[in-house]
Protein backbone atom coordinates (compact mmCIF):
# COMPACT_ATOMS: atom_id res chain seq x y z
CA UNK A 1 0.00 0.00 0.00
CA UNK A 2 1.41 3.95 -0.58
CA UNK A 3 0.78 6.34 1.37
CA UNK A 4 -0.43 10.49 0.56
CA UNK A 5 1.27 13.10 1.91
CA UNK A 6 -1.36 15.24 4.28
CA UNK A 7 -1.28 18.19 2.24
CA UNK A 8 -2.08 16.21 -0.91
CA UNK A 9 -5.29 14.68 0.94
CA UNK A 10 -6.23 18.39 1.65
CA UNK A 11 -6.03 19.30 -1.29
CA UNK A 12 -7.98 16.27 -3.04
CA UNK A 13 -10.34 16.99 -0.53
CA UNK A 14 -10.77 20.13 -1.14
CA UNK A 15 -10.92 20.34 -4.88
CA UNK A 16 -13.61 17.40 -4.81
CA UNK A 17 -16.13 19.29 -2.24
CA UNK A 18 -15.69 22.41 -4.48
CA UNK A 19 -16.08 20.26 -7.98
CA UNK A 20 -19.26 18.66 -6.01
CA UNK A 21 -20.76 22.17 -5.18
CA UNK A 22 -20.70 23.55 -8.24
CA UNK A 23 -22.37 20.36 -10.02
CA UNK A 24 -25.17 21.26 -7.17
CA UNK A 25 -25.71 24.65 -7.92
CA UNK A 26 -25.37 24.19 -12.13
CA UNK A 27 -27.68 26.82 -13.23
CA UNK A 28 -30.56 24.82 -15.05
CA UNK A 29 -31.28 25.48 -18.97
CA UNK A 30 -34.26 27.73 -19.86
CA UNK A 31 -37.51 26.39 -20.48
CA UNK A 32 -38.21 29.50 -22.84
CA UNK A 33 -36.66 32.02 -25.47
CA UNK A 34 -38.29 34.64 -26.84
CA UNK A 35 -39.78 33.81 -30.68
CA UNK A 36 -38.87 30.31 -29.80
CA UNK A 37 -40.33 28.98 -27.12
CA UNK A 38 -40.27 25.49 -25.60
CA UNK A 39 -42.36 26.63 -23.02
CA UNK A 40 -46.39 25.63 -24.17
CA UNK A 41 -49.06 27.83 -24.03
CA UNK A 42 -52.75 26.49 -24.65
CA UNK A 43 -53.96 30.33 -26.39
CA UNK A 44 -51.18 30.07 -29.14
CA UNK A 45 -47.50 30.26 -29.87
CA UNK A 46 -44.91 33.39 -29.72
CA UNK A 47 -43.60 34.01 -33.33
CA UNK A 48 -40.92 35.42 -35.36
CA UNK A 49 -41.49 39.06 -36.05
CA UNK A 50 -40.35 38.35 -39.96
CA UNK A 51 -43.68 35.82 -40.00
CA UNK A 52 -46.25 38.53 -38.93
CA UNK A 53 -49.45 39.24 -40.48
CA UNK A 54 -49.98 42.73 -39.10
CA UNK A 55 -48.80 45.01 -36.61
CA UNK A 56 -51.25 46.52 -33.86
CA UNK A 57 -50.39 49.41 -31.86
CA UNK A 58 -51.46 49.46 -28.32
CA UNK A 59 -50.60 52.27 -26.40
CA UNK A 60 -50.42 51.88 -22.36
CA UNK A 61 -50.89 55.33 -20.39
CA UNK A 62 -50.25 56.30 -16.74
CA UNK A 63 -54.06 56.72 -15.95
CA UNK A 64 -54.26 52.31 -16.27
CA UNK A 65 -55.36 51.88 -20.07
CA UNK A 66 -54.58 50.18 -22.83
CA UNK A 67 -56.11 51.51 -26.30
CA UNK A 68 -57.16 50.13 -28.16
CA UNK A 69 -58.25 47.51 -24.96
CA UNK A 70 -60.47 44.99 -27.42
CA UNK A 71 -59.18 43.58 -30.31
CA UNK A 72 -59.91 40.95 -32.53
CA UNK A 73 -58.10 38.44 -34.38
CA UNK A 74 -58.34 35.17 -36.86
CA UNK A 75 -56.99 31.23 -35.36
CA UNK A 76 -53.46 31.16 -37.69
CA UNK A 77 -52.53 34.89 -37.58
CA UNK A 78 -49.50 36.13 -36.05
CA UNK A 79 -49.87 39.76 -34.82
CA UNK A 80 -46.67 42.02 -33.59
CA UNK A 81 -48.22 44.14 -30.78
CA UNK A 82 -45.96 47.23 -30.17
CA UNK A 83 -46.88 48.36 -27.19
CA UNK A 84 -45.83 51.87 -26.67
CA UNK A 85 -45.80 52.95 -23.05
CA UNK A 86 -47.17 56.79 -23.26
CA UNK A 87 -46.46 57.43 -19.48
CA UNK A 88 -43.54 57.81 -16.95
CA UNK A 89 -44.35 54.76 -15.14
CA UNK A 90 -42.95 51.41 -15.90
CA UNK A 91 -46.17 48.97 -17.33
CA UNK A 92 -46.10 45.40 -18.51
CA UNK A 93 -47.89 43.80 -21.14
CA UNK A 94 -48.86 40.13 -20.40
CA UNK A 95 -51.04 38.00 -23.15
CA UNK A 96 -52.23 35.09 -21.94
CA UNK A 97 -55.61 33.30 -20.55
CA UNK A 98 -57.38 33.50 -17.40
CA UNK A 99 -54.74 31.19 -15.32
CA UNK A 100 -51.45 33.09 -17.26
CA UNK A 101 -52.86 36.38 -15.63
CA UNK A 102 -53.14 35.02 -12.19
CA UNK A 103 -49.36 33.39 -12.31
CA UNK A 104 -47.90 36.75 -13.89
CA UNK A 105 -49.72 38.86 -10.86
CA UNK A 106 -48.87 36.57 -8.44
CA UNK A 107 -44.74 36.57 -9.65
CA UNK A 108 -45.41 40.77 -10.00
CA UNK A 109 -46.17 40.59 -6.09
CA UNK A 110 -43.57 38.45 -5.22
CA UNK A 111 -40.61 40.34 -7.33
CA UNK A 112 -42.18 44.08 -6.41
CA UNK A 113 -39.55 46.62 -6.40
CA UNK A 114 -37.30 43.99 -8.94
CA UNK A 115 -37.32 43.59 -12.50
CA UNK A 116 -38.65 41.12 -14.38
CA UNK A 117 -37.47 39.43 -17.64
CA UNK A 118 -39.07 39.54 -20.47
CA UNK A 119 -41.07 36.35 -21.54
CA UNK A 120 -42.55 35.16 -24.50
CA UNK A 121 -45.95 36.59 -23.86
CA UNK A 122 -44.85 39.32 -21.16
CA UNK A 123 -42.85 41.80 -21.36
CA UNK A 124 -42.11 45.00 -19.42
CA UNK A 125 -42.36 48.81 -20.58
CA UNK A 126 -40.42 51.75 -19.15
CA UNK A 127 -41.83 54.95 -19.56
CA UNK A 128 -41.80 56.27 -22.94
CA UNK A 129 -40.29 52.94 -24.20
CA UNK A 130 -41.89 51.13 -26.90
CA UNK A 131 -41.84 46.44 -27.28
CA UNK A 132 -43.11 44.15 -29.49
CA UNK A 133 -44.43 41.00 -28.44
CA UNK A 134 -45.28 38.78 -31.91
CA UNK A 135 -47.90 35.93 -31.47
CA UNK A 136 -49.17 33.37 -33.61
CA UNK A 137 -52.88 32.85 -32.37
CA UNK A 138 -54.11 29.04 -32.86
CA UNK A 139 -57.42 28.22 -30.90
CA UNK A 140 -60.60 30.61 -31.13
CA UNK A 141 -61.44 32.13 -27.96
CA UNK A 142 -61.02 35.30 -26.06
CA UNK A 143 -56.81 36.07 -24.85
CA UNK A 144 -56.20 38.62 -22.15
CA UNK A 145 -53.76 41.18 -22.00
CA UNK A 146 -52.69 43.04 -18.71
CA UNK A 147 -50.51 44.99 -16.84
CA UNK A 148 -49.77 43.46 -13.59
CA UNK A 149 -47.45 46.22 -11.77
CA UNK A 150 -48.59 46.69 -8.31
CA UNK A 151 -52.65 48.31 -8.44
CA UNK A 152 -52.26 48.62 -12.38
CA UNK A 153 -54.65 45.51 -13.70
CA UNK A 154 -56.77 46.24 -10.66
CA UNK A 155 -57.50 49.71 -11.89
CA UNK A 156 -58.54 48.68 -15.60
CA UNK A 157 -55.28 48.33 -17.24
CA UNK A 158 -56.41 45.11 -19.14
CA UNK A 159 -58.08 44.01 -22.52
CA UNK A 160 -58.95 41.25 -24.69
CA UNK A 161 -58.20 39.57 -27.90
CA UNK A 162 -61.33 37.58 -29.26
CA UNK A 163 -59.60 35.05 -31.52
CA UNK A 164 -61.94 34.50 -34.28
CA UNK A 165 -61.99 30.75 -36.17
Amino acid sequence: MFAIPTHRLVLLTGAMAIALTACAFETPAPTSTVGGSQQEFSFGEPADPASGDRVIEITGTDDFRFDPAQLTVQVGETVTFRVVNAGTQVHDFTLGDEATQIEHAEEMTEMTGMSMPDEPNAITVAGGETKEVTWRFTQAGTVLIGCHQPGHYENGMKGSVRVQA
